[in-house]
């Protein structure tokens, strides 16, 4: 068995033989590379000319932040807070908190959960730069944006991470001092 492994190796083949595999070799390599070389050319040029322009065929317009129903309500909670907090719209949970996990798989398993998770509106301290009151705005007509389960985690990790979670109705006019209130924002406190 072992004479026939020895009749295969390399130096059992003639000389030229070696020189025919060589070229053979070269010769597929390069015959590759041309093939190749078109093909990775076309993909490099329409990468070039994504980062400048827009095909014809696409079009692109700017989008609100806030459903139009909810922008009397975010500058009310702009003009309440403003003195002490700054306001932001639409903050995904995952850039609100941290969690960390000694198991890789916990640690995946938390971050899949918390993709969806977004926050409607958050108080963050000026100082810190921590967010300190999360508010979440009910749709009308019980259409809620969050299942029960995300907003089960939501509460959790609020809870965990020493933040306020505060819900708020999307169709009600809460007055300066009403929201106030609600947000614990009384100068008495």
């Amino acid at each position: 068995m072992f004479g026939f492994f020895a009749a295969l190796s390399i130096d059992a083949l003639p000389l030229l033989s070696q020189f025919l595999m060589l070229a053979l070799t070269i010769v597929t390599f390069v015959l590759v590379y041309y093939l190749i070389q078109p093909w990775w050319k076309q993909r490099q040029s329409s990468q070039r000319s994504l980062e400048n322009t827009l095909p014809d065929s696409v079009v692109v317009t700017s989008q609100p932040l806030i459903p139009a129903a909810e922008v009397p309500l975010f500058n009310l909670l702009h003009f309440v807070s403003r003195d002490m907090f700054l306001v932001f719209a639409k903050i995904p949970m995952r850039m609100l908190v941290q969690v960390n996990a000694d198991e890789t798989n916990v640690r995946r398993d938390m971050a899949k959960a918390m993709r969806s998770l977004i926050a409607d509106y958050v108080l963050i301290h000026p100082g810190t730069m921590v967010p300190r009151k999360i508010i979440l705005v009910e749709s009308p007509h019980g259409e809620d944006k969050q299942s029960l389960a995300s907003f089960a985690l939501m509460t959790v990790l609020c809870r965990d991470a020493e933040i306020d979670m505060i819900r708020l109705e999307a169709d009600k006019n809460y007055s300066a001092a009403e929201l106030t209130h609600i947000l614990g924002l009384n100068e008495d406190e």
